[in-house]
């Protein structure tokens, strides 16, 4: 998705507003006076001293204001992002937005120099930067980076990647994110990504961990429910018979939402209490 230019510059008209209420005076004094869209430079040095004008506060953010950013952007959210985090995006869509050389150099320039903090809001910028075919290459190279936090701010709530990655960066991104034991329902597009690669994957990753004495997150299993076939059969009644209520859970789910009618039967073998209230978000925060 290419956000039209015209929603960037409502964004960040809506970002100077969220700042205006919230950054200290003496942050906001400091801010104001660095926007200066003629001189690139000005930006990119505010960009890196943000956070001592700012401090490090979440945003806050009303239900109307979320509502007001979703539109503008789908996807995309400034929950608990920090004040320094807005304020270096605030200051990236100062550059010269209709100026593709210009504003990709200007950002490269950024990530070329960047420090951990600075990388993350870049990472975490991606969606509502214009020109979103420049930074792919960069994006799908922060995957195999051993920075968590550049990690997370790349595959956490953040709609680049689905819309961007190809299928086998993509397939990557979601086994990093397995392996690392962070959330799988955090990613976004995650069921509208599924394919029958990650699906395999998926289910002889869980053989590995099976073996190991280790689980999968239940919500993974959301990934496999268009690919199920008859060679899966045999984990599906594995998860049921596990001892962690979200295993069976979330076999329970798989074998209601897949059209594969084996699987359906299976699952008519485990009933379980109150399936009809399941749902894969509730899974996902369950820990056993």
């Amino acid at each position: 998705m290419t956000v039209p230019l015209d929603s960037i510059r409502l964004l960040r008209q809506r970002l100077e507003e969220i700042l205006t209420e919230q950054l200290p005076e003496n942050g906001r004094q400091w801010l104001f006076s660095r926007v200066d869209r003629s001189s690139t430079s000005a930006l990119l040095m505010a960009f890196v001293a943000a956070p001592r004008f700012t401090g490090k506060q979440p945003v806050s953010l009303s239900a109307e204001r979320r509502q007001e950013l979703a539109e503008l952007r789908p996807g995309f959210r400034l929950l608990a992002w920090p004040l320094d985090r807005v304020t270096r995006l605030y200051l990236l869509l100062q550059l010269p937005l209709e100026n593709r050389e210009a504003f990709i150099q200007a950002v490269e320039t950024l990530f070329d120099t960047a420090e951990m903090n600075e990388l993350v809001a870049l990472y975490a910028s991606l969606p509502v930067l214009p020109y979103p075919e420049a930074w792919l290459f960069r994006a799908t190279e922060a995957v195999r980076s051993n920075m968590g936090l550049v990690f997370e701010a790349l595959a956490l709530g953040n709609p680049y990647p689905s819309e961007q990655f190809p299928e086998p960066a993509w397939n990557q991104l979601v086994m990093k994110t397995i392996f690392n034991d962070k959330s799988v329902g955090s990613i976004v597009g995650l069921v509208e990504r599924s394919n029958p690669s990650l699906a395999r994957i998926l289910v002889d990753f869980a053989h590995e961990r099976w073996a190991a004495g280790r689980y999968v997150p239940a919500r993974a299993w959301q990934m496999v429910v268009p690919f199920v076939n008859e060679s899966m059969l045999p984990d599906l009644q594995r998860l049921f018979t596990s001892d962690r209520a979200v295993d069976r859970q979330a076999a329970a789910l798989l074998c209601n939402e897949t059209n594969f009618e084996p699987a359906r039967a299976l699952g008519r073998q485990f009933p379980i209490e109150h399936a009809e209230q399941l749902r894969w978000e509730n899974v996902d925060t369950q820990l056993a």
